[in-house]
């Protein structure tokens, strides 16, 4: 996997939670993305379910909207 583009809450970052800007969208040059968020909490667990192989992060929706534009932009 080749890192192209790391989008997070303010932008563009060249490294992984630069100046503590977490969540953040990872994009690949093979046209896919990664997201990275915060770790659910045991209750949250609890109230989702992902199939075999998923899994769930949490992010703030006002980051998410963020991000999103970002990424449109890319």
């Amino acid at each position: 996997m080749t890192i192209s583009r790391i989008l997070g809450e303010n932008g563009p970052m060249s490294a992984m939670c630069a100046s503590g800007a977490c969540p953040a969208a990872i994009l690949t040059e093979d046209n896919t993305a990664y997201i990275q968020g915060y770790k659910l909490k045991e209750q949250e667990k609890q109230q989702l379910y992902a199939p075999m192989g998923e899994d769930f992060v949490r992010i703030p929706l006002p980051v998410l909207k963020k991000i999103a534009a970002h990424v449109l932009e890319s």
